[in-house]
């Protein structure tokens, strides 16, 4: 069975649609005959909204120029660049917020090309907010949580300087913030700031003013080429994703759930292509079943230099359900396999402990989910298919 049939099922084709636009879309000056036909009748996916119990960031949905600040001295902030232009849309039925930035201009020996994701966790009853902002040839990934508060959403994470200056050793604890503030329909204000001495004080270090700008409404319009963070391959180098360059792509088959003597198979897609200026890969995974229900998954990876470690994020339309990171120190292997790691002290309830991921040959794999006591939980068979028409 085909899923791309099920056309009746609107929620799921929207769903689909939003991430094969990574695949589809090039960047500005490109010809618009790489978006297939098939999908310009799904352009309402632009108009959809956080869950509504969790809704803090909607103002947020749409498209945004965006001007740098950083510190001068003083009170003083300087233009840093040109504006970056950044999408911003909802997926997995409004669970989770997506972020897509871009900018031309190299700055400090790279361009802007950065990603988020975020979603209200209900266990913590905080927001939870993945990034990724890589430098040249230098993949990163970072974490924030908070809450919106007297109509302002502040961000936190913990850390230690890493650069040594006149100021701060290495090795400093310090507190990272970020603050969206003055929320209006067409604009509004977000800053960093760090304290070293316990939140007791904080030095605001970059401002961002963020000015609507028009969306496109239609695949069909000119300017819906600029889908940012697809990128040049400027920032990193081929080298930087060149093992998992045979899981990327297109992907169509079945997947068999596992419980106890129970067993419910579905047809599957996996979607998973290079964006971030060439430095990780996003996609998503659908499992659609016989009766009617359906898994969304949104996929993230990246290589970490520095740990020389691989990384896989996922989230779920699962509601109450938080991210899982998984880890693997090789994609070169006979048998490649990622386990489940906290980095960011976000438990997360996914059954799936670990995975192993195995390409059968150039245009097949499979991936076998295992449960904390080994048990196999779900087999995926996937054959690679043309994304284009």
């Amino acid at each position: 069975m085909n899923i791309f049939t099920h056309f009746k099922k609107l929620q799921y084709l929207r769903f689909c649609f939003a991430f094969i636009l990574f695949n589809c879309i090039i960047l500005k000056g490109e010809s618009q005959n790489n978006t297939p036909d098939a999908f310009y009748k799904f352009d309402e996916i632009y108009n959809k909204k956080l869950d509504s119990i969790y809704n803090d960031y909607n103002f947020w949905n749409g498209c945004w120029s965006v001007a740098w600040k950083s510190w001068k001295e003083k009170d003083e902030y300087v233009i840093n660049g040109t504006p970056s232009e950044h999408r911003v849309f909802s997926a997995l039925d409004g669970k989770a917020m997506i972020e897509l930035a871009y900018n031309d201009s190299i700055i400090q020996g790279s361009k802007t090309a950065g990603f988020s994701i975020r979603y209200f966790d209900s266990g913590l009853n905080k927001w939870v907010m993945l990034q990724s902002w890589p430098g040249k040839n230098a993949p990163n990934i970072s974490s924030l949580q908070g809450t919106y508060h007297h109509g302002r959403i502040q961000l936190y994470r913990n850390g230690k300087t890493s650069t040594k200056n006149k100021y701060t050793p290495i090795g400093t604890p310090y507190v990272n913030r970020y603050t969206f503030s003055d929320t209006k329909k067409e604009s509004f204000r977000w800053d960093q700031s760090y304290s070293k001495d316990s939140m007791r004080t904080w030095f605001t270090s970059t401002i961002a003013e963020f000015t609507r700008k028009t969306d496109f409404h239609s695949l069909k319009e000119k300017k819906s080429n600029y889908w940012f963070t697809y990128g040049d391959g400027y920032n990193c180098d081929d080298s930087i994703l060149e093992d998992l360059k045979p899981f990327l792509g297109q992907w169509q088959g079945k997947t068999t759930y596992f419980d106890g003597a129970q067993q419910k198979t579905s047809n599957s897609i996996r979607v998973l292509m290079p964006f971030l200026s060439n430095c990780g890969a996003l996609g998503y995974q659908i499992d659609e079943f016989e009766n009617g229900e359906i898994n969304k998954e949104i996929m993230f990876a990246t290589y970490l230099p520095k740990s020389s470690e691989w990384v896989f994020y996922t989230l779920n339309n699962i509601k109450g359900e938080s991210h899982t990171l998984y880890i693997s120190n090789s994609l070169v292997n006979p048998e490649i396999k990622f386990s489940k790691r906290d980095l960011f002290d976000v438990p997360s309830s996914n059954p799936i402990e670990s995975f192993n991921w195995n390409m059968k040959n150039e245009d097949k794999q499979e991936i076998i989910g295992y449960s904390k006591e080994g048990k196999i939980v779900y087999k995926k068979t996937l054959k690679k298919i043309d994304i284009q028409n």
